[in-house]
């Protein structure tokens, strides 16, 4: 999109180690210089500091199986769009000029040094650019070993997410302060499908800090001051041995023949789970478990109290048809249900029917991520007849699209993924006088880039004067809990909220996952994910008779867990 803005275009200069830059950079570049709000006016090359020397050939010799693996890994696990993909300067900035030392730089007027890789020793050159050196760094903060190998450590050592930031560097400036920052999901089998996740993320946020500083720059050296500071201690030469290599094949060969032994004898599908009256504190133990036919999921539940009744509405996707659609589970106020009836299908994947009233009327606003836009049904008959009100977002991919009404003003609460990459943890906030729209984008979005506590998981509810988000806990797995983040601030400029709360899994014997958490009078609804045995209908293509939903009346074993709130007012209530 082209901003009318009266300054001239950034100079920025380019720091790579060869004749080619990834594609996920070269997309920024793209991008950028599209906007018009920078131009890569010059490009630098160079390389690390263990790259030159007498003793290059025996570093690399000691160092052959990492250089091995990251050949074999890229090649196996190679993601679309391929982040990593090589791509010739001469293509990606043509007739620019090519420096192979910094002698010449002292007398070019710079505003930004992109040094992505940190090729350049500490401080070089952020003399030189008016708004410093930028790069990106993997890992802890002062940890030279994470941050040496990205992602490698994160993912032979099994930990769930991996951290990355888009870090600067400026003259004056004590610390190297960040300016974004990511926690994302790590990669059980796979390093170069971690990195390249993060670097689609990065890539991203590289052009909306260079299009923020070109159009507002004092705005951004303001914010600049707030930003944290990181150490970067980045070290090429801590890249793991030969030895350390054979551990980590080790490691990844035993947990790639255990995940397929897993998925060999078990399988998976999401069901519902209920409690009444909850009181001050959600209690686990007295959840019920609503299970649906073996050849089909439920999932994200939403229920609206009328009356004595409940209205549940919920996903409902048969593996046979690989789409969801939206059905309605009526439960009366002993917990007694019915199958449930269909209520909204379209050719396209719905999901997450967030149901509110507003304006004296029922609307649900579903997940239509898939259509790239985000759709507002209104009900012409409660609770069975909806049609479509209007397209409230165009060119959106909304995931988990979530309003709500907070201090005077919608917000819509959505995760958006960035170009190339997943779906779980880049959260946007939008805000507009209605629900109807039009939304505006929060200056700051995404306001979130956590895999922990981004995609929403349920409305936002209040409970003694604050205002409660459930989120999804993504790290170990895709819906694995929910987190509960009270909101400290929400503006159109800032936002800010601290987890306070968290359902998990281990309520039940047989439950992996917890991904949506809402409230309707003294009636708790949540979805889970069931592990359970294959049976030889499974081996054998699915039973041909799939059995009736079933009604789990006793209570569900369990473990006691640290849990949210349970006074749960929901905002989505009729307004005044």
């Amino acid at each position: 999109m082209m901003h009318h803005n009266s300054r001239a275009p950034l100079r920025l200069l380019l720091v790579t180690d060869g004749n080619t830059i990834p594609t996920w950079l070269f997309k920024c570049v793209e991008k950028v210089e599209r906007s018009g709000a920078a131009t890569f006016a010059l490009v630098l090359r160079t390389g690390p500091d263990d790259a030159r020397g007498s003793f290059r050939f025996v570093h690399r010799l000691r160092r052959f199986l990492f250089w091995l693996y990251k050949h074999v890994d890229r090649r196996l696990f190679r993601g679309v769009p391929d982040a990593h993909a090589p791509i010739t300067l001469q293509s990606a900035l043509p007739n620019r000029r090519v420096l192979d030392g910094a002698d010449l730089l002292q007398e070019e007027q710079l505003d930004v040094v992109l040094d992505p890789f940190c090729l350049l020793p500490d401080g070089r050159l952020a003399e030189p650019s008016r708004y410093g050196v930028w790069n990106i760094a993997f890992g802890q903060s002062g940890d030279q070993r994470t941050q040496s190998t990205p992602a490698f450590w994160e993912v032979i050592e099994g930990r769930p997410s991996t951290e990355t930031r888009l870090c600067i560097h400026r003259k004056g400036l004590n610390n190297t302060l960040s300016l974004y920052e990511s926690v994302a999901p790590s990669d059980r089998r796979s390093v170069s499908r971690s990195q390249s996740h993060v670097y689609w993320k990065i890539s991203a946020a590289l052009a909306r800090k260079i299009q923020a500083l070109w159009e507002d720059p004092h705005a951004f050296l303001e914010r600049l001051k707030g930003a944290a500071s990181f150490e970067v201690t980045r070290n090429p030469s801590l890249a793991p041995g030969n030895l350390d290599m054979l551990r980590a094949g080790t490691l990844l060969l035993r947990r790639y023949v255990s995940d397929k032994w897993t998925s060999a004898l078990n399988r998976e599908q999401w069901a519902l789970a209920y409690q009444y009256g909850a009181g001050d504190r959600l209690q686990v133990e007295t959840f019920h478990q609503l299970i649906p036919p073996s050849d089909r999921i439920w999932a994200d539940p939403f229920p609206i109290q009328v009356g004595n009744d409940h209205y549940i509405f919920h996903e409902e996707l048969l593996f046979s048809a690989g789409k969801g659609s939206i059905v309605l589970t009526v439960m009366d106020d002993k917990g007694r249900t019915a199958r449930p009836i269909p209520i909204l299908e379209t050719d396209y994947h719905l999901s997450y029917p967030f149901v509110f009233q507003w304006d004296g009327d029922f609307f649900m606003m579903p997940e239509t991520a898939s259509r790239h836009q985000v759709e507002l049904y209104r009900c012409v008959d409660f609770p069975l007849r909806w049609k479509l009100e209007r397209v409230v977002c165009r060119g959106l991919t909304a995931l988990d699209p979530t309003p709500a009404l907070l201090f005077g003003r919608w917000w819509l609460f959505a995760n958006v993924p960035a170009y190339g990459a997943g779906r779980l943890d880049e959260l946007h906030v939008f805000y507009s006088d209605s629900p109807l729209g039009p939304w505006t984008p929060h200056r700051d979005n995404p306001i979130k880039s956590d895999v922990r506590s981004a995609r929403p998981a349920g409305r936002i509810f209040e409970n003694h004067g604050h205002f409660y988000r459930p989120a999804q806990d993504c790290s170990t797995r895709y819906g694995s809990a929910v987190t509960i983040n009270r909101i400290l601030q929400l503006n159109p400029e800032r936002y800010e909220e601290i987890e306070t709360g968290r359902l998990g899994p281990n309520w039940g014997p047989r439950v992996e996952g917890v991904h949506t958490f809402n409230v309707a009078g003294n009636l708790t609804v949540i979805d889970c994910l069931l592990k359970r045995r294959k049976s030889w209908a499974d081996y054998l293509g699915g039973a041909a008779h799939p059995p009736a939903a079933t009604l789990s009346t006793a209570p569900v074993p369990h473990s006691t867990e640290a849990t949210p709130h349970a006074r749960h007012d929901s905002i989505a209530s009729p307004t005044e």
